[in-house]
């Protein structure tokens, strides 16, 4: 596994593409870190002055009343779905969501929810597909009572949702008295490719997660955000989660810097995503699709080698990709230049033009 690969190669810089959440914090987030050591921590779940201001600064940037800080957008989702639904019910998604994919079922396990799926493009939801779903509730029938959507949307390549679909969805939610959360793990990707606030994104959704450590760069964290009085509730469930961190005032300092410095940067990569992909699209033996990046990430189809194999002879180069299916995942972040995307370019061309192309497409 490239996992694997990468150890032992030693000191030297090595270009890591497979997720943001490998950038390493700036040096602004370290120096704050460092003062926030010096600070006394707060003993009580929402006592520490860092931490209640990385959350207020979080809920104003959404627009919601209230925000919670937690250790991973992973458990902001489970949260939310566990506020929102009891033992038996079922929240509304779509098979490629990151809930349905990457949380190993923890809505089943820790609260009695299963995920309807419903039929999606590229993470939105069919509306009429969503419409049916949640007409259907009757005695012989679970009872939804969540809708769940992702923006942007991971497995398909970082793909955004427009602000009309999502209002569309809303509606039908609303309409149906079905409460809407949003995965928003990249929400500033989001809002960054559509030209628009991340508040004008989460206006769409009750409740809205995401990431400090993806786009942001910050080591570790993530937010919940919603209505006063249910993320009030929701310090007793991320206690109950294993989740009651505290202190927590270093890494809410690098958060912090996260949201106020480093939102405004995130066009650069796309910009280089961009750079990456048409570059990928102009070497023979690769395909990507070129409408398909709209925000950080690129998927590219090795038609020669097995994304494995790709993936373990640009390790030998010093490039780390993800393999993901029958594509190659690259993902930009705040360490990764131009000289970073030239440099991943000449190691792909490199090694699809080379001899040893590991084993065969489908082996």
């Amino acid at each position: 596994m490239v996992s694997k690969i990468s150890e032992g190669l030693g000191a030297a810089p090595m270009i890591d593409l497979r997720s943001d959440f490998l950038a390493r914090p700036t040096a602004a987030m370290v120096e704050a870190m460092v003062r926030a050591a010096s600070l006394p921590g707060g003993f009580g779940p929402r006592e520490d002055a860092t931490v209640l201001a990385l959350e207020a600064r979080a809920a104003e940037l959404l627009g919601k009343q209230d925000a919670l800080f937690v250790p991973t957008c992973m458990m902001a989702n489970q949260i939310a779905i566990h506020l929102r639904c009891r033992p038996g019910e079922i929240f509304v998604t779509e098979a490629d969501a990151h809930v349905v994919t990457s949380e190993s079922a923890a809505a089943s396990a820790l609260s009695g929810a299963m995920p309807k799926l419903v039929a999606a493009v590229n993470g939105a939801l069919d509306p009429t597909a969503l419409s049916d779903a949640l007409g259907q509730a009757d005695a012989q029938r679970a009872r939804p009572a969540l809708v769940l959507q992702e923006n942007t949307h991971v497995r398909s390549g970082g793909r955004v949702l427009p602000l009309a679909h999502m209002g569309a969805i809303a509606e039908i939610t609303r309409a149906r008295g079905v409460v809407l959360h949003l995965d928003g793990a990249r929400i500033f990707n989001a809002a960054t490719a559509l030209g628009c606030t991340a508040q004008d994104i989460a206006a769409h959704a009750d409740t809205v997660s995401f990431n400090l450590n993806k786009g942001l760069g910050a080591p570790i964290g993530a937010i919940l955000a919603g209505p006063a009085d249910l993320i009030e509730e929701a310090v007793r469930v991320r206690q109950m989660f294993g989740g009651g961190w505290r202190p927590a005032g270093i890494p809410a300092a690098a958060g912090l810097v996260g949201l106020e410095t480093m939102i405004g940067r995130l066009g650069e990569d796309h910009a280089h995503a961009q750079q990456l992909a048409v570059g990928l699209a102009a070497i023979d033996g690769i395909e990507v699709d070129l409408i398909g990046t709209e925000t950080n990430i690129v998927l590219a189809k090795p038609l020669t080698m097995t994304p494995e194999a790709l993936a373990t002879a640009l390790a030998k180069n010093r490039v780390l990709v993800l393999p993901f299916g029958a594509y190659v995942r690259l993902v930009t972040h705040h360490e990764i230049s131009e000289n970073s995307v030239q440099a991943t370019l000449e190691a792909v061309q490199a090694v699809l033009l080379g001899e040893d192309h590991g084993a065969p497409t489908g082996c």
